[in-house]
This record gives C-alpha cells, structure tokens and sequence, in this order.
C-alpha cells in the first residue's frame, strides 16, 4: 500500500510538468528556443549598419591598417604592380589620399561590389581609385562603372583622365567621387563592365557617409 501511495503520489507531482509540456507544444514554443528566436529576430530585420560610419575596401589586396581585405566582391580576378614606381596619390588627381600599398593592387575583368550594412536611405559618397600599372597609353584600357544601377563613368580612361588633370607621368593615380544612397536593404552596389577596349579596373574602394 505504501508503494502505490508513493507512485500515486508522484504521479500527481508530475501531472503539471506533463501539462506544462502540453502547452508549450501546443503553443509552438520550444524552451531552449531562445538563442534561435533571437538569430530568426536578426535574419529577417533590415541590415544591421555595420559599415554606418563607412567602409574603406583594397581591392584585390589583402588591406592594412585602414583599408579591409579585399571582400563583398563577384567576379573578376586580381593582380598587383609587380614592382614598378609610381605617384599614386598627387595633387591634381586624388582628393582624399590612401596608403600606397592600397594602390599597388586591383581587380580587373567584369565585376560588382555589394557593399552591405550601411544605413538604409542614407546618402554616401562613393570614392573610387585608379591607376591603370599594366597599360600607359590613351586608349589602351576603356570601361564602364554603374552604381546602383547608375552609369557615372561610361567609356572611362585612366590614362586619358590623369593626362586632362595634367599628369605628367606614367603610373599617376586618379580618384572619382559619386554620391549615392542605401537602399531599403542597406547596400550600394559598384559594377565595373567592359568598354570599348579591354578591361574594366579599379584599385581601392572608399564608402563614407556624405557630409
């Protein structure tokens, strides 16, 4: 008697767990869910803004102290200077100087960058860096740049650019700003596409805030 008392009784101290199982079940929540709700919560809420205050991209190099890694690219390959001299970052063709190792690499052929986690709706400017090492001729290398769909460079010519803002070398860099703004997703994307003649280019990457 005493044992089926004793079962009876933890029966009955059991039934409300058991009924509290019920209806988590029931209710579609799982207990240990709450670290998942959280991951769901994220996935689906708009871009985080990680790149907010701006992002500064080497392309095709592996970055340094202010430039990140090459990344949020497709397409293209990439390559460096192999050496030669130059005068990246002279007066008359670049605005807003960046280190010398940011220059001496690029991609080339087709390609696009999405640049995430901005703020969506806020205006950027969009600073974009060339220096064409492989090609020194007028004519040599011509291509197109969209961003966000935009063209804002239609049949552009490093060498012929650094030569009209009187360049007097070879290997001179040259930096073109656009201002443009996140979409509802927080992204900016940059497409770099085939001119008239070989292929298109770019060596550093700038998105900052617009003042």
């Amino acid at each position: 008697m005493q044992a089926s008392t004793s079962r009876t009784a933890r029966s009955r101290s059991l039934a409300p767990v058991w009924l509290i199982a019920f209806a988590v079940c029931l209710l579609g929540v799982v207990p240990f869910g709450a670290s998942g709700t959280a991951h769901a919560a994220t996935a689906s809420a708009p871009a985080s803004a990680v790149n907010a205050g701006g992002v500064n991209i080497d392309a095709g190099g592996a970055g340094d102290a202010t430039f990140q890694p090459d990344e949020y690219y497709s397409g293209g390959l990439t390559a460096d200077n192999q050496g030669q001299a130059g005068n990246p970052n002279w007066p008359g063709g670049v605005a807003h100087p960046i280190p010398v190792s940011d220059w001496n690499t690029y991609r080339y052929l087709d390609n696009t960058y999405q640049i995430p986690a901005l703020t969506p709706g806020a205006a950027y400017q969009v600073r974009l860096y060339f220096l064409d090492w492989y090609f020194t001729q007028v004519g040599q290398r011509v291509f197109n740049v969209a961003v966000n769909g935009t063209p804002v460079l239609s049949d552009f010519d490093i060498v012929k650019a650094a030569g009209d803002l009187g360049a007097d070398g070879t290997h001179q860099g040259i930096e073109e700003d656009f201002t443009a703004t996140a979409g509802a997703t927080g992204a900016i994307s940059i497409a770099f596409t085939r001119g008239s003649a070989n292929q298109a280019m770019v060596n550093a990457i700038s998105v900052v805030p617009a003042s």
